[in-house]
Protein backbone atom coordinates (compact mmCIF):
# COMPACT_ATOMS: atom_id res chain seq x y z
CA UNK A 1 0.00 0.00 0.00
CA UNK A 2 0.94 3.63 -0.17
CA UNK A 3 2.40 5.45 2.60
CA UNK A 4 -0.14 8.69 3.03
CA UNK A 5 2.94 10.98 2.06
CA UNK A 6 3.21 9.19 -1.30
CA UNK A 7 -0.38 9.39 -2.34
CA UNK A 8 -0.09 13.22 -1.02
CA UNK A 9 2.60 13.49 -3.47
CA UNK A 10 0.62 11.59 -6.48
CA UNK A 11 -2.64 14.09 -5.88
CA UNK A 12 -0.48 17.41 -5.84
CA UNK A 13 1.19 15.93 -9.27
CA UNK A 14 -1.98 15.95 -11.05
CA UNK A 15 -3.77 18.93 -9.09
CA UNK A 16 -6.22 17.34 -6.68
CA UNK A 17 -8.15 15.43 -9.73
CA UNK A 18 -10.42 13.54 -6.62
CA UNK A 19 -12.46 16.56 -6.75
CA UNK A 20 -13.08 16.71 -10.47
CA UNK A 21 -16.66 15.31 -11.37
CA UNK A 22 -17.96 15.63 -15.20
CA UNK A 23 -20.65 16.77 -16.29
CA UNK A 24 -22.94 14.19 -17.71
CA UNK A 25 -20.39 11.10 -16.18
CA UNK A 26 -22.54 8.04 -15.45
CA UNK A 27 -23.95 7.92 -11.94
CA UNK A 28 -25.59 4.74 -12.12
CA UNK A 29 -24.35 1.61 -11.61
CA UNK A 30 -22.44 -0.18 -14.77
CA UNK A 31 -22.95 -4.23 -14.92
CA UNK A 32 -21.27 -6.72 -17.65
CA UNK A 33 -23.16 -8.91 -19.66
CA UNK A 34 -22.21 -11.94 -21.56
CA UNK A 35 -23.98 -14.00 -23.76
CA UNK A 36 -22.55 -16.58 -26.22
CA UNK A 37 -21.24 -14.24 -28.65
CA UNK A 38 -21.18 -10.48 -27.41
CA UNK A 39 -20.51 -8.70 -24.32
CA UNK A 40 -22.40 -5.83 -23.38
CA UNK A 41 -21.34 -3.28 -20.93
CA UNK A 42 -23.89 -0.76 -19.61
CA UNK A 43 -26.37 1.38 -16.89
CA UNK A 44 -29.62 0.51 -19.09
CA UNK A 45 -31.92 -1.26 -16.64
CA UNK A 46 -31.30 -5.12 -16.93
CA UNK A 47 -34.47 -5.74 -19.07
CA UNK A 48 -33.43 -3.80 -21.73
CA UNK A 49 -30.20 -4.74 -22.37
CA UNK A 50 -31.22 -8.67 -22.04
CA UNK A 51 -34.01 -7.54 -25.05
CA UNK A 52 -30.98 -5.48 -26.68
CA UNK A 53 -28.82 -8.68 -26.47
CA UNK A 54 -31.44 -11.29 -27.69
CA UNK A 55 -31.99 -9.08 -30.82
CA UNK A 56 -28.12 -9.31 -31.55
CA UNK A 57 -28.23 -13.06 -30.91
CA UNK A 58 -31.27 -13.16 -33.20
CA UNK A 59 -29.77 -11.19 -35.82
CA UNK A 60 -26.17 -13.52 -35.70
CA UNK A 61 -28.23 -16.98 -35.67
CA UNK A 62 -30.40 -14.89 -39.34
CA UNK A 63 -26.92 -14.22 -40.99
CA UNK A 64 -25.65 -17.90 -40.24
CA UNK A 65 -28.69 -19.65 -41.30
CA UNK A 66 -29.21 -17.68 -44.90
CA UNK A 67 -25.71 -18.28 -45.47
CA UNK A 68 -26.04 -21.87 -44.26
CA UNK A 69 -23.21 -21.29 -41.89
CA UNK A 70 -22.61 -23.81 -38.60
CA UNK A 71 -23.78 -22.22 -35.38
CA UNK A 72 -20.25 -22.18 -34.07
CA UNK A 73 -18.58 -19.15 -31.23
CA UNK A 74 -16.65 -16.56 -32.72
CA UNK A 75 -13.04 -16.47 -31.96
CA UNK A 76 -13.44 -13.53 -30.02
CA UNK A 77 -16.61 -11.59 -28.38
CA UNK A 78 -18.27 -8.24 -30.03
CA UNK A 79 -17.93 -5.52 -27.55
CA UNK A 80 -21.15 -3.33 -27.01
CA UNK A 81 -21.32 -0.06 -24.87
CA UNK A 82 -25.02 0.82 -24.28
CA UNK A 83 -25.44 4.17 -22.97
CA UNK A 84 -29.03 5.07 -20.90
CA UNK A 85 -27.84 8.56 -20.84
CA UNK A 86 -28.07 10.06 -24.80
CA UNK A 87 -25.86 12.97 -23.51
CA UNK A 88 -23.01 10.81 -21.95
CA UNK A 89 -23.37 8.93 -25.04
CA UNK A 90 -23.00 12.23 -27.04
CA UNK A 91 -20.22 13.11 -25.47
CA UNK A 92 -18.12 10.03 -27.29
CA UNK A 93 -19.70 9.99 -30.96
CA UNK A 94 -20.84 13.37 -30.83
CA UNK A 95 -24.46 13.17 -31.77
CA UNK A 96 -27.18 11.49 -29.61
CA UNK A 97 -30.12 11.33 -32.42
CA UNK A 98 -28.04 8.33 -34.11
CA UNK A 99 -28.95 5.01 -32.75
CA UNK A 100 -25.42 3.79 -32.54
CA UNK A 101 -22.66 3.03 -34.49
CA UNK A 102 -19.79 0.32 -34.83
CA UNK A 103 -15.82 1.39 -34.63
CA UNK A 104 -12.84 -0.53 -35.18
CA UNK A 105 -10.53 -0.19 -32.40
CA UNK A 106 -7.03 -2.17 -31.09
CA UNK A 107 -9.08 -3.83 -28.79
CA UNK A 108 -11.30 -5.02 -31.36
CA UNK A 109 -14.17 -3.97 -32.61
CA UNK A 110 -17.25 -2.17 -30.92
CA UNK A 111 -20.52 -1.26 -30.97
CA UNK A 112 -21.43 2.06 -29.51
CA UNK A 113 -25.80 2.31 -29.16
CA UNK A 114 -27.88 4.50 -26.87
CA UNK A 115 -31.00 3.23 -24.92
CA UNK A 116 -34.28 3.63 -26.71
CA UNK A 117 -36.40 1.64 -25.09
CA UNK A 118 -36.74 -1.30 -27.42
CA UNK A 119 -34.13 -3.11 -28.58
CA UNK A 120 -32.01 -2.10 -31.72
CA UNK A 121 -34.64 -1.35 -33.93
CA UNK A 122 -34.19 0.84 -36.37
CA UNK A 123 -29.99 0.04 -36.24
CA UNK A 124 -29.48 -0.88 -39.22
CA UNK A 125 -26.00 0.99 -40.18
CA UNK A 126 -25.07 -1.37 -36.57
CA UNK A 127 -26.20 -4.66 -38.68
CA UNK A 128 -24.45 -3.72 -41.93
CA UNK A 129 -20.73 -3.48 -39.87
CA UNK A 130 -21.52 -6.61 -37.95
CA UNK A 131 -22.28 -8.40 -41.23
CA UNK A 132 -19.09 -7.51 -42.38
CA UNK A 133 -17.49 -8.90 -39.07
CA UNK A 134 -19.26 -11.60 -39.33
CA UNK A 135 -17.85 -12.52 -42.96
CA UNK A 136 -14.06 -11.69 -41.81
CA UNK A 137 -14.48 -14.42 -39.07
CA UNK A 138 -16.00 -16.95 -40.79
CA UNK A 139 -14.16 -16.54 -44.58
CA UNK A 140 -10.87 -16.71 -45.63
CA UNK A 141 -11.55 -15.14 -49.18
CA UNK A 142 -11.49 -11.56 -49.69
CA UNK A 143 -14.63 -10.43 -51.32
CA UNK A 144 -14.94 -8.00 -53.97
CA UNK A 145 -16.07 -4.40 -52.70
CA UNK A 146 -19.78 -4.99 -54.42
CA UNK A 147 -20.28 -8.13 -52.98
CA UNK A 148 -19.26 -7.71 -49.26
CA UNK A 149 -21.04 -3.94 -49.20
CA UNK A 150 -24.09 -5.40 -50.95
CA UNK A 151 -24.59 -8.22 -48.51
CA UNK A 152 -23.98 -6.58 -46.02
CA UNK A 153 -26.69 -4.12 -46.94
CA UNK A 154 -29.43 -7.31 -47.59
CA UNK A 155 -28.41 -8.50 -44.50
CA UNK A 156 -28.83 -5.14 -42.66
CA UNK A 157 -32.60 -4.61 -43.34
CA UNK A 158 -33.64 -7.59 -41.57
CA UNK A 159 -37.00 -7.16 -39.66
CA UNK A 160 -37.56 -9.20 -36.62
CA UNK A 161 -40.79 -10.53 -35.21
CA UNK A 162 -41.59 -12.90 -32.67
CA UNK A 163 -40.92 -16.22 -34.40
CA UNK A 164 -39.50 -15.29 -37.48
CA UNK A 165 -37.32 -12.84 -39.22
CA UNK A 166 -37.67 -10.91 -42.86
CA UNK A 167 -34.58 -10.48 -44.96
CA UNK A 168 -34.78 -8.32 -47.93
CA UNK A 169 -35.98 -5.24 -47.57
CA UNK A 170 -35.30 -1.91 -48.94
CA UNK A 171 -32.66 -0.79 -46.15
CA UNK A 172 -34.11 2.72 -44.86
CA UNK A 173 -31.06 4.31 -44.78
CA UNK A 174 -30.43 3.97 -48.86
CA UNK A 175 -33.94 5.22 -49.34
CA UNK A 176 -32.37 8.42 -50.89
CA UNK A 177 -29.61 7.06 -53.47
CA UNK A 178 -32.49 6.39 -56.63
CA UNK A 179 -34.61 9.73 -55.76
CA UNK A 180 -31.97 11.56 -58.86
CA UNK A 181 -29.61 8.56 -59.73
CA UNK A 182 -30.74 5.39 -61.97
CA UNK A 183 -28.91 2.72 -60.33
CA UNK A 184 -25.34 1.93 -61.25
CA UNK A 185 -24.66 -0.67 -63.95
CA UNK A 186 -23.04 -4.23 -62.85
CA UNK A 187 -19.67 -2.67 -64.76
CA UNK A 188 -19.56 0.34 -62.41
CA UNK A 189 -20.36 -2.11 -59.45
CA UNK A 190 -17.43 -4.46 -60.50
CA UNK A 191 -14.74 -1.21 -61.02
CA UNK A 192 -15.40 1.83 -59.22
CA UNK A 193 -13.31 4.76 -59.79
CA UNK A 194 -10.30 5.08 -57.65
CA UNK A 195 -10.87 7.11 -54.43
CA UNK A 196 -8.27 9.91 -55.91
CA UNK A 197 -10.38 10.25 -59.40
CA UNK A 198 -13.69 10.91 -57.22
CA UNK A 199 -14.93 14.53 -56.83
CA UNK A 200 -15.23 15.44 -53.27
CA UNK A 201 -18.54 17.30 -53.51
CA UNK A 202 -20.11 14.17 -54.70
CA UNK A 203 -18.68 11.41 -52.95
CA UNK A 204 -20.77 10.91 -50.83
CA UNK A 205 -23.87 10.54 -52.52
CA UNK A 206 -21.86 8.09 -55.04
CA UNK A 207 -21.32 5.76 -52.57
CA UNK A 208 -24.83 6.43 -51.15
CA UNK A 209 -25.64 4.80 -54.93
CA UNK A 210 -23.04 2.25 -54.77
CA UNK A 211 -24.09 0.58 -51.83
CA UNK A 212 -27.58 1.05 -53.05
CA UNK A 213 -27.14 -0.79 -56.01
CA UNK A 214 -24.71 -2.96 -54.70
CA UNK A 215 -27.54 -4.43 -52.61
CA UNK A 216 -29.62 -4.63 -55.56
CA UNK A 217 -27.18 -6.71 -57.26
CA UNK A 218 -26.70 -8.87 -54.28
CA UNK A 219 -30.48 -8.60 -53.83
CA UNK A 220 -31.28 -10.72 -57.15
CA UNK A 221 -28.34 -12.89 -57.13
CA UNK A 222 -29.61 -14.32 -53.95
CA UNK A 223 -33.23 -13.91 -53.69
CA UNK A 224 -34.22 -12.97 -57.26
CA UNK A 225 -35.02 -17.52 -58.25
CA UNK A 226 -38.01 -17.09 -55.07
CA UNK A 227 -39.72 -14.71 -57.64
CA UNK A 228 -39.09 -16.89 -60.47
CA UNK A 229 -35.69 -15.71 -62.33
CA UNK A 230 -32.90 -18.15 -62.73
CA UNK A 231 -30.90 -19.34 -59.47
CA UNK A 232 -27.45 -17.81 -59.55
CA UNK A 233 -26.51 -18.59 -55.94
CA UNK A 234 -24.53 -21.45 -57.42
CA UNK A 235 -22.89 -19.11 -60.27
CA UNK A 236 -22.15 -16.38 -58.11
CA UNK A 237 -20.10 -18.79 -55.11
CA UNK A 238 -17.69 -19.64 -58.17
CA UNK A 239 -17.15 -16.24 -59.18
CA UNK A 240 -16.80 -14.74 -55.95
CA UNK A 241 -13.78 -17.73 -55.57
CA UNK A 242 -12.61 -16.93 -58.99
CA UNK A 243 -12.41 -13.48 -58.46
CA UNK A 244 -10.45 -13.63 -54.90
CA UNK A 245 -8.15 -16.44 -57.01
CA UNK A 246 -7.20 -13.20 -59.24
CA UNK A 247 -9.51 -13.92 -62.33
CA UNK A 248 -10.80 -10.57 -63.76
CA UNK A 249 -14.32 -10.23 -62.65
CA UNK A 250 -15.04 -8.84 -66.20
CA UNK A 251 -13.67 -11.48 -68.30
CA UNK A 252 -14.73 -14.68 -66.64
CA UNK A 253 -18.33 -13.09 -66.06
CA UNK A 254 -19.95 -14.94 -68.91
CA UNK A 255 -18.18 -18.23 -68.23
CA UNK A 256 -19.81 -18.83 -64.79
CA UNK A 257 -23.12 -17.22 -65.21
CA UNK A 258 -23.91 -17.77 -68.48
CA UNK A 259 -25.09 -14.89 -69.54
CA UNK A 260 -22.98 -11.98 -70.47
CA UNK A 261 -23.23 -8.45 -67.95
CA UNK A 262 -25.31 -6.56 -69.51
CA UNK A 263 -28.45 -9.32 -70.04
CA UNK A 264 -28.13 -10.13 -65.93
CA UNK A 265 -27.96 -6.12 -65.77
CA UNK A 266 -31.45 -6.16 -67.43
CA UNK A 267 -33.10 -9.15 -65.43
CA UNK A 268 -31.78 -7.07 -62.52
CA UNK A 269 -33.89 -3.90 -63.08
CA UNK A 270 -36.48 -5.72 -64.11
CA UNK A 271 -36.42 -7.38 -60.64
CA UNK A 272 -36.27 -4.24 -59.47
CA UNK A 273 -39.40 -3.09 -60.93
CA UNK A 274 -41.76 -5.68 -60.38
CA UNK A 275 -40.48 -8.97 -58.23
CA UNK A 276 -37.96 -7.74 -55.38
CA UNK A 277 -38.40 -10.40 -52.74
CA UNK A 278 -38.80 -10.44 -49.01
CA UNK A 279 -37.04 -14.07 -47.63
CA UNK A 280 -38.73 -15.12 -44.70
CA UNK A 281 -36.29 -17.21 -41.85
CA UNK A 282 -37.76 -19.34 -38.74
CA UNK A 283 -35.41 -18.12 -36.20
CA UNK A 284 -36.60 -18.49 -32.58
CA UNK A 285 -35.83 -15.86 -29.63
CA UNK A 286 -32.80 -16.42 -27.90
CA UNK A 287 -33.53 -18.23 -24.72
CA UNK A 288 -30.31 -19.00 -23.19
CA UNK A 289 -29.20 -17.59 -19.95
CA UNK A 290 -26.93 -14.33 -20.15
CA UNK A 291 -25.02 -13.87 -16.49
CA UNK A 292 -24.09 -10.01 -15.61
CA UNK A 293 -22.00 -8.90 -13.00
CA UNK A 294 -21.55 -5.55 -11.71
CA UNK A 295 -18.40 -3.37 -12.74
CA UNK A 296 -16.31 -2.50 -9.85
CA UNK A 297 -16.33 1.75 -10.32
CA UNK A 298 -12.21 1.90 -11.67
CA UNK A 299 -13.15 -1.09 -13.99
CA UNK A 300 -15.86 1.17 -15.24
CA UNK A 301 -14.11 4.31 -16.02
CA UNK A 302 -10.96 2.55 -17.03
CA UNK A 303 -13.08 1.24 -19.64
CA UNK A 304 -14.85 4.29 -20.60
CA UNK A 305 -11.92 5.88 -20.30
CA UNK A 306 -10.01 3.55 -23.24
CA UNK A 307 -12.67 4.06 -25.48
CA UNK A 308 -12.81 7.74 -25.39
CA UNK A 309 -8.89 7.67 -25.77
CA UNK A 310 -10.26 5.78 -29.33
CA UNK A 311 -12.60 8.98 -30.31
CA UNK A 312 -9.36 10.80 -29.58
CA UNK A 313 -10.96 12.55 -26.82
CA UNK A 314 -8.25 12.64 -23.98
CA UNK A 315 -10.12 15.24 -22.08
CA UNK A 316 -12.75 12.87 -21.81
CA UNK A 317 -10.80 9.75 -20.49
CA UNK A 318 -9.28 12.17 -17.98
CA UNK A 319 -12.79 13.27 -16.46
CA UNK A 320 -13.50 9.91 -16.35
CA UNK A 321 -10.10 8.74 -14.85
CA UNK A 322 -10.03 11.58 -12.53
CA UNK A 323 -12.71 9.66 -10.30
CA UNK A 324 -11.09 6.49 -9.76
CA UNK A 325 -11.10 5.08 -6.15
CA UNK A 326 -7.41 5.17 -4.82
CA UNK A 327 -6.35 2.11 -3.56
CA UNK A 328 -9.18 0.18 -4.62
CA UNK A 329 -9.05 -3.00 -7.29
CA UNK A 330 -7.89 -1.66 -10.55
CA UNK A 331 -6.28 1.49 -9.09
CA UNK A 332 -2.76 1.08 -10.61
CA UNK A 333 -4.21 0.63 -14.13
CA UNK A 334 -6.19 3.70 -13.94
CA UNK A 335 -3.13 5.71 -12.67
CA UNK A 336 -0.61 4.13 -15.56
CA UNK A 337 -3.12 5.30 -18.08
CA UNK A 338 -3.73 8.88 -16.34
CA UNK A 339 0.18 9.14 -16.73
CA UNK A 340 0.33 8.07 -20.37
CA UNK A 341 -2.64 10.65 -21.74
CA UNK A 342 -0.52 14.01 -19.55
CA UNK A 343 2.96 11.88 -21.69
CA UNK A 344 1.37 12.62 -24.75
CA UNK A 345 1.02 16.26 -23.71
CA UNK A 346 4.66 16.01 -22.71
CA UNK A 347 4.09 16.35 -18.83
CA UNK A 348 6.09 13.14 -17.61
CA UNK A 349 5.93 13.97 -13.83
CA UNK A 350 3.14 11.97 -13.01
CA UNK A 351 4.68 8.66 -14.84
CA UNK A 352 8.07 9.09 -13.84
CA UNK A 353 6.47 8.79 -9.37
CA UNK A 354 3.68 6.22 -10.94
CA UNK A 355 7.03 4.23 -12.19
CA UNK A 356 8.55 4.63 -8.65
CA UNK A 357 5.89 3.36 -7.17
CA UNK A 358 4.38 0.76 -8.93
CA UNK A 359 8.03 -1.03 -9.48
CA UNK A 360 7.36 -1.60 -5.19
CA UNK A 361 4.35 -3.49 -5.96
CA UNK A 362 5.67 -7.19 -7.91
CA UNK A 363 3.24 -8.44 -10.10
CA UNK A 364 1.05 -6.35 -12.96
CA UNK A 365 -1.51 -6.68 -14.45
CA UNK A 366 -1.09 -6.62 -18.74
CA UNK A 367 -3.26 -3.20 -18.59
CA UNK A 368 -0.25 -1.70 -16.25
CA UNK A 369 2.65 -3.05 -18.40
CA UNK A 370 0.80 -1.90 -21.81
CA UNK A 371 0.54 1.53 -19.93
CA UNK A 372 3.95 1.79 -18.80
CA UNK A 373 5.52 0.59 -21.86
CA UNK A 374 3.28 3.23 -23.39
CA UNK A 375 4.67 5.63 -20.94
CA UNK A 376 8.55 5.07 -21.99
CA UNK A 377 7.76 4.85 -25.27
CA UNK A 378 6.10 8.40 -25.45
CA UNK A 379 9.13 9.38 -23.54
CA UNK A 380 11.53 7.75 -26.36
CA UNK A 381 9.15 8.91 -29.19
CA UNK A 382 9.35 12.44 -28.03
CA UNK A 383 13.57 12.50 -28.10
CA UNK A 384 13.57 10.97 -31.78
CA UNK A 385 12.21 14.26 -32.61
CA UNK A 386 15.47 15.83 -31.57
CA UNK A 387 17.53 12.94 -32.95
CA UNK A 388 18.43 11.78 -29.65
CA UNK A 389 17.68 8.59 -27.91
CA UNK A 390 17.82 6.54 -24.33
CA UNK A 391 18.83 3.26 -24.38
CA UNK A 392 17.32 2.78 -21.32
CA UNK A 393 13.20 4.29 -21.81
CA UNK A 394 13.70 1.63 -24.97
CA UNK A 395 14.33 -1.27 -23.12
CA UNK A 396 11.78 -0.05 -20.70
CA UNK A 397 9.17 0.06 -23.79
CA UNK A 398 10.01 -3.33 -24.60
CA UNK A 399 10.40 -5.21 -21.47
CA UNK A 400 6.55 -3.93 -20.71
CA UNK A 401 5.61 -4.71 -23.96
CA UNK A 402 6.96 -8.63 -23.54
CA UNK A 403 5.06 -8.36 -20.08
CA UNK A 404 1.92 -7.01 -21.73
CA UNK A 405 2.40 -9.68 -24.70
CA UNK A 406 2.76 -12.44 -22.37
CA UNK A 407 0.28 -12.03 -20.00
CA UNK A 408 -2.31 -9.95 -22.05
CA UNK A 409 -1.81 -12.51 -25.50
CA UNK A 410 -5.15 -11.22 -27.09
CA UNK A 411 -4.42 -7.34 -25.83
CA UNK A 412 -3.66 -5.91 -29.18
CA UNK A 413 -2.28 -2.46 -28.00
CA UNK A 414 0.30 -4.30 -26.19
CA UNK A 415 2.02 -5.78 -29.53
CA UNK A 416 1.54 -1.97 -31.14
CA UNK A 417 3.85 -0.31 -28.53
CA UNK A 418 6.64 -3.34 -28.67
CA UNK A 419 6.44 -3.15 -32.61
CA UNK A 420 6.87 0.59 -32.45
CA UNK A 421 9.79 0.11 -30.15
CA UNK A 422 11.61 -1.92 -32.47
CA UNK A 423 10.67 0.05 -35.14
CA UNK A 424 12.01 3.34 -33.50
CA UNK A 425 15.47 1.39 -33.22
CA UNK A 426 15.69 -0.19 -36.29
CA UNK A 427 14.78 -3.50 -35.91
CA UNK A 428 12.58 -4.26 -38.48
CA UNK A 429 12.85 -7.91 -38.89
CA UNK A 430 11.89 -7.82 -34.62
CA UNK A 431 8.59 -5.47 -35.47
CA UNK A 432 7.45 -7.48 -38.40
CA UNK A 433 7.20 -10.40 -35.87
CA UNK A 434 5.94 -9.06 -33.39
CA UNK A 435 3.04 -8.12 -35.63
CA UNK A 436 3.16 -11.24 -37.33
CA UNK A 437 2.39 -12.43 -33.80
CA UNK A 438 -0.32 -10.22 -33.32
CA UNK A 439 -2.21 -11.49 -36.62
CA UNK A 440 -1.79 -14.75 -35.49
CA UNK A 441 -4.05 -13.50 -32.73
CA UNK A 442 -6.49 -11.76 -34.76
CA UNK A 443 -6.45 -12.46 -38.54
CA UNK A 444 -9.26 -10.40 -39.45
CA UNK A 445 -8.55 -7.23 -37.74
CA UNK A 446 -8.89 -4.21 -40.33
CA UNK A 447 -6.21 -1.78 -38.33
CA UNK A 448 -3.33 -4.52 -38.08
CA UNK A 449 -4.08 -5.96 -41.76
CA UNK A 450 -3.52 -2.27 -42.62
CA UNK A 451 -0.47 -1.95 -40.67
CA UNK A 452 1.06 -5.36 -41.89
CA UNK A 453 0.37 -4.49 -45.35
CA UNK A 454 1.71 -0.62 -45.61
CA UNK A 455 4.86 -1.79 -43.06
CA UNK A 456 5.34 -4.63 -45.45
CA UNK A 457 4.84 -2.60 -48.74
CA UNK A 458 7.81 0.50 -46.78
CA UNK A 459 10.08 -2.78 -46.20
CA UNK A 460 9.71 -3.87 -50.14
CA UNK A 461 8.22 -6.86 -49.37
CA UNK A 462 5.39 -6.17 -52.20
CA UNK A 463 4.65 -9.62 -52.53
CA UNK A 464 3.56 -10.22 -48.86
CA UNK A 465 2.30 -6.79 -48.69
CA UNK A 466 -0.39 -7.44 -51.66
CA UNK A 467 -2.83 -9.96 -49.44
CA UNK A 468 -3.20 -7.61 -46.46
CA UNK A 469 -3.74 -4.30 -48.95
CA UNK A 470 -6.23 -6.17 -50.40
CA UNK A 471 -7.98 -6.70 -47.63
CA UNK A 472 -7.89 -3.30 -46.94
CA UNK A 473 -9.28 -2.29 -49.83
CA UNK A 474 -12.17 -4.79 -49.53
CA UNK A 475 -12.93 -4.05 -45.70
CA UNK A 476 -12.35 -0.59 -45.19
CA UNK A 477 -14.96 2.35 -44.93
CA UNK A 478 -12.12 5.08 -44.61
CA UNK A 479 -11.52 6.53 -47.93
CA UNK A 480 -8.48 7.39 -46.93
CA UNK A 481 -6.67 3.82 -46.03
CA UNK A 482 -8.84 2.16 -49.03
CA UNK A 483 -7.13 5.08 -51.09
CA UNK A 484 -3.59 4.78 -49.46
CA UNK A 485 -3.73 0.71 -49.73
CA UNK A 486 -5.03 1.08 -53.57
CA UNK A 487 -2.07 3.39 -54.99
CA UNK A 488 0.26 0.76 -53.41
CA UNK A 489 -1.02 -2.39 -55.27
CA UNK A 490 -1.30 0.03 -58.19
CA UNK A 491 2.34 1.10 -58.45
CA UNK A 492 3.19 -2.40 -57.69
CA UNK A 493 1.26 -4.30 -60.55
Amino acid sequence: MYGHWRLRTLLRLFGALTLLVSVGASAGAWYEYQSENFTVYSDVPERRVYELMRDLERFRRTALSFTGQEETPENQKLRVFHFRDSGEFERFTGDRKIAGLYRETWEGPIIFSRDGGHGISGSGLIFHEYVHHLMRERSGMTYPRWYSEGFAELLASAELHKKTVLVGGLPEWRLSAWAENDPLTIEQLLAPPPLAAQNGEDNSRYWNNYYASAWLLTHYLQLGHTAGHPDYRAATTSYLKAVAAGENPFAIFEEHFGKSIEVIGREMLAYMRDDIQRYQLEIPEYTYSIPRRELTENEQLFLLAAEAMDFDKPQLALEYLKRSEQQGLGWSENLTAMAVIEAEKKNYKLGEKVVEEIGEHGQISHLTAANLAQFYLLRLQALTLTREWDEDFYESAVKYGKIAVQMGPNYLPGYRTLWTAYQLKGESEDALQIMLSAYHQEPSHLNLNATLGFYLAHLEKDALAREYLERVVAWSHSEDLRARAEALLERRK
